[in-house]
């Protein structure tokens, strides 16, 4: 399976939408392997979707994420972890392990109840809605 990161520095990209660069992986089992950085220059939303496309992602792990980006990504078949924040390491790990979820790995002001949890479930008001 491909999964991508958006990146800044050694960290996830705290925005998606202006991230310049995805780390681009492939997971076996539990292990990555083949990884490269890709420029992710384009500020046109549908080119960035192409561009995941194009690169095979099936899975791309983010910061926050506008909701046109994030619709427009999941309508092509690629799964959205938004929200995230930490280290690139400690957040493939987390994925490797299904740990995203840990409060360690989201953005301050996002959570139950405010925003988006790892694995794409956002929360309005209290009342769950579940998108995909």
């Amino acid at each position: 399976m491909k999964v991508a990161v958006t990146v800044w520095e050694d960290t996830v990209s705290t925005v998606c939408d202006f991230s310049c660069r995805l780390l681009v992986f492939d997971v076996q089992g539990a292990e990555v392997k083949n990884r490269s950085l890709v420029p992710f220059e384009t500020m046109l939303l549908p080119e960035r979707v192409k561009q995941l496309e194009g690169l095979g992602v099936e899975v791309l792990l983010c910061g926050a994420i506008s909701r046109p980006l994030e619709r427009m990504i999941r309508a092509s078949g690629v799964q959205v972890i938004p929200c995230l924040r930490g280290s690139i390491e400690e957040v493939i790990a987390a994925y490797l392990e299904d740990g995203l979820a840990n409060a360690r790995f989201i953005l301050p002001g996002f959570g139950p109840g405010v925003g988006c949890v790892g694995g794409g479930r956002r929360h309005r008001g209290g009342a769950r809605k579940s998108e995909g």
